[in-house]
């Protein structure tokens, strides 16, 4: 348990796999300069498999978490939350390792860009199935807590379908007024294939999402996405489509 004191840094962090490779038994480290740290950790996302606690070495002065990501789907995301009591330093270390891909990222506040290397055993073509880790920093300091970035994750079973849809949010570029990249993803994860339109998620044509598989939409705005309530018509059939709401995040 945390000791009650006035020196807490708080540190929120999303590793979200933003590429189209599916991960299996990825393991994730943070490394914290203060030996006393809490760290809490949610369910992904999309595959809901909790990430199993792995153990690290012991460092004084230095904290160390690892975990496996048993199942890492593209588009899925998990957020971590760490209380650091009295840290030497603002920063800390993060690095991900797959299939002997290191990704190695040393943050501050603001974080630098991110670093990667390939193991010199690994030919060259594994650059096309590497993760693409987009780890967002909020530093929590007095209470004040900065944020830039969110996703939504809604079940919708309605129309003999069964389908999850997430909706995430990141900034399009390093720039002050680069646009917001909005993107909606729909999984069918019911046994029978699914009809869908909504003009709210780029979907003014009716279109079938077959069972097992997902169907993505994305777009670019100028400016910052809320979350708004999208009206979407599904159903197993034409015929059967039932009209419902969820929360998505919209720019318009």
């Amino acid at each position: 348990m945390l000791k009650a004191v006035t020196d807490l840094r708080e540190y929120q962090l999303t590793m979200r796999n933003s590429t189209s490779t599916h991960l299996q038994s990825a393991e994730v480290q943070f490394e914290f300069p203060s030996d006393d740290v809490q760290a809490l950790v949610s369910l992904p996302a999309l595959s809901r498999i909790s990430l199993a606690p792995l153990d690290a070495p012991t460092t004084p002065g230095k904290r160390i978490f690892r975990w496996r990501v048993p199942h890492f789907p593209a588009g899925d995301s998990v957020e971590f939350t760490f209380r650091a009591v009295a840290p030497s330093s603002e920063k800390y270390e993060y690095s991900l390792n797959y299939v002997g891909v290191i990704f190695e990222m040393i943050v501050g506040e603001p974080p630098p860009a991110r670093k990667s290397f390939l193991h010199n055993s690994l030919p060259i073509v594994l650059f096309g199935v590497m993760l693409t880790i987009l780890v967002l920093v909020a530093l929590q300091v007095s209470g004040k807590l900065q944020q830039n970035s969110g996703e939504k994750l809604t079940s919708v079973q309605t129309g003999g379908c069964n389908l999850q849809i997430v909706s995430i949010f990141e900034v399009y570029g390093q720039h002050f007024d680069s646009p917001w990249h909005i993107k909606h993803r729909i999984v069918n994860i019911g046994t029978q294939d699914c009809v869908i339109q909504s003009q709210a998620l780029n979907l003014g044509n009716p279109a079938i999402v077959k069972s097992g598989d997902t169907l993505d939409r994305e777009h670019l705005s100028e400016s910052a996405p809320k979350l708004l309530d999208a009206v979407i018509s599904i159903g197993a059939t034409e015929a059967s489509r039932e009209t419902t709401s969820i929360p998505i995040y919209s720019g318009r």
